[in-house]
């Protein structure tokens, strides 16, 4: 008999709300919900994600010079193959243009966003706000956990503090995500 000891490789942080000790919203959050309110943002399920992409690609490398591990048509394929369990949920303007959104993994246990984005419009309007505000307190409030994904870069050695503290504004807190090794 052989003991395999595993390797640490990275330790990732992800903000996470446990549906039942929900934390409230904090006031900014809240202020961004009213402002989106007043711009007439509208939320809703889509299956425009070519659309949602082209915001998220263009958010990434501005701000990362980087892209999304999944390309639109990759996205595209897995959520044909898995309607129930993948969504995309957008804001819209008053003039039905997307200006942010999330896409989700949905399964018995986690609601888990696998990537959030939105236009300077959308920022500006508190559209994210609106939309978590809507998936966190309205549509999926039977499911034990919403998981917001990873905060950290680089495998874990960099904390991207701007994300984690949009995150923890909707209630989310930390839990460590692991990545280890073994060799066998």
């Amino acid at each position: 008999y052989v003991t395999v000891e595993p390797r640490l490789l990275a330790r990732c942080i992800s903000s996470t709300i446990y549906e039942d000790s929900r934390i409230k919203f904090i006031e900014s959050r809240k202020s961004g919900i009213r402002k989106a309110k007043k711009a007439g943002v509208r939320i809703e399920e889509s299956d425009e994600i070519e659309k949602f992409w082209s915001i998220l690609n263009a958010n990434l490398l501005a701000n990362h010079s980087t892209k999304p591990v999944h390309s639109a048509e990759e996205l595209i394929l897995l959520k044909n193959r898995f309607p129930q369990n993948i969504k995309l949920y957008v804001a819209k303007n008053e003039k039905e243009e997307i200006i942010g959104g999330t896409l989700i993994y949905i399964t018995d246990q986690v609601i888990h966003t696998q990537y959030i984005s939105a236009t300077e419009e959308g920022k500006f309007s508190g559209a994210l706000d609106m939309l978590f505000d809507y998936l966190i307190n309205e549509r999926f409030t039977n499911y034990p956990y919403f998981d917001f994904g990873h905060s950290t870069e680089n495998r874990g050695k960099y904390l991207n503090e701007a994300l984690i503290f949009q995150k923890e504004g909707f209630g989310g807190r930390g839990v460590c995500y692991d990545i280890y090794e073994y060799s066998l």
